[in-house]
C-alpha cells in the first residue's frame, strides 16, 4: 500500500484488506429460517472473479466517504506466500503444530524424548523456541507430579519402617525390593505394548505400598528368629521355608484381584487396563526376586549394621576413658 496515495483517496489499510477478504472468503450478514432450522447466507464474488490476480486493475474498493476507489490506485501487487493467520503468544508469533499418537506407537513420553533429541541435534534458529501444549503440556506436568508423589512414597516408607524396627538400616533391607517392583512393571508395559500414562503411573506408585509386604514378612520374621537366639544364616534359611507360602498366596490372591483390571472387560474399563498390568509385573518381579535378593542382601546389611554398632561403642568406649 501506498500510505501517501490512501490518505489522499481516504482509504485505511484495515478496511482494504476487510474489504478483500470479504470478496473473496465472503461474509454472513444475514441468516435464512425455514421450518426451524437456520442457514448462513454467504455473500461473496463469483468464481471468475475471486481471481485477484487476474483482476486485480478492475477490484474496487471503499473509503472512508463511501465512494470505490480502484485497489491498483492504492497498492501494488506483489505475489508472496504468508499465512492466513499470526498467532502470538507472549507477544510472539506462533504456531502449534499437534497430531494423534499410532495405536501401537510410542506414548507422549517417548515423542518428546526424540522431539527434544531431535530439536537439541539439528539446533533451533536464533529467536526461536518450542513448548509443548495440550495433552503433551499436561503429561509433562504430571510426569513431575508423579515423580514427586514416588519420592515423598519413598521417604515416608523408610521414616515408617526405620520408626518400627529403631534402626536406620535394616530399612534398607526392606525397600531394596522397591526398584526389583518397578522395573518388572515397566517390563510388563514393554511386553504388552501399553504406555506409561496416567493409570500406570498410578499403579506404579501403589506399587510402593503393595510391593514391600513380601519383604517385610520376610525380614520381620528373620528378626524375631535371630532375637530368639538363631544364626543369622540359620533364621534366613528357616524365614524362607516357612513364609514362602504366605509370600505366594498373599501374591496371587493380589494379582487375582487386580486381572479384570488388566484384562479390560469393557470399553470403559480398557483405558484402566495398564495400572492393571503395572501392578501384576511389578507384583511378579517383585515376588520372586524378594525371596533371592532379600535374603542376600539382608545378611551384608546386618553385618554392617553390626559392625558400624560395636565400632561406634567402641569409639564412644575410648572417648569416655
Amino acid at each position: 500500500f501506498d500510505e501517501t496515495k490512501m490518505q489522499y483517496l481516504g482509504v485505511s489499510a484495515v478496511a482494504a484488506g476487510g474489504e478483500l477478504r470479504n470478496l473473496v472468503s465472503g461474509m454472513t450478514p444475514a441468516v435464512f429460517r425455514d421450518r426451524g432450522e437456520e442457514y448462513q447466507i454467504r455473500v461473496r464474488l463469483e468464481p471468475n472473479q475471486r481471481n485477484l490476480e487476474a483482476l486485480f486493475n478492475t477490484v474496487l474498493i471503499p473509503n472512508v466517504n463511501g465512494s470505490l476507489v480502484r485497489l491498483a490506485d492504492v497498492a501494488t501487487p506483489i505475489k508472496t506466500m504468508s499465512p492466513a493467520v499470526i498467532n502470538r503468544q507472549d507477544r510472539s508469533k506462533s504456531i502449534m503444530i499437534s497430531c494423534d499418537i499410532a495405536p501401537k506407537g510410542k506414548g507422549i513420553g517417548g515423542i518428546q524424548s526424540e522431539l527434544d533429541t531431535t530439536f537439541k541435534t539439528m539446533g533451533l534458529p536464533e529467536g526461536v523456541s518450542y513448548s509443548y501444549v495440550g495433552q503433551a503440556e499436561n503429561f509433562k506436568e504430571l510426569s513431575q507430579s508423579m515423580g514427586m508423589a514416588a519420592l515423598l512414597g519413598v521417604l515416608f516408607i523408610y521414616m515408617v519402617l526405620a520408626s518400627l524396627y529403631e534402626s536406620v538400616v535394616t530399612p534398607f533391607t526392606i525397600m531394596l525390593v522397591l526398584p526389583l517392583a518397578i522395573c518388572g512393571a515397566f517390563y510388563a508395559l514393554f511386553v504388552t505394548g501399553k504406555s506409561l500414562d496416567l493409570f500406570s503411573m498410578i499403579g506404579c506408585i501403589m506399587l510402593l505400598g503393595i510391593a514391600t509386604k513380601n519383604s517385610i514378612i520376610l525380614v520381620d520374621y528373620t528378626n524375631q528368629l535371630v532375637q530368639n537366639g538363631m544364626d543369622h544364616y540359620a533364621a534366613l534359611l528357616q524365614a524362607g521355608r516357612t513364609r514362602l507360602r504366605p509370600i505366594l498366596m498373599t501374591t496371587i490372591a493380589l494379582i487375582a484381584g487386580i486381572l479384570p483390571v488388566a484384562i479390560g472387560l469393557n470399553e470403559a474399563s480398557r483405558q484402566r487396563t495398564s495400572m492393571g498390568v503395572a501392578l501384576i509385573g511389578g507384583l511378579i518381579s517383585s515376588t520372586l526376586l524378594t525371596l533371592v535378593v532379600v535374603p542376600v542382601a539382608y545378611s551384608y546389611i546386618e553385618r554392617f549394621r553390626v559392625w558400624s554398632l560395636n565400632g561406634a561403642k567402641r569409639w564412644f568406649h575410648v572417648v569416655n576413658t
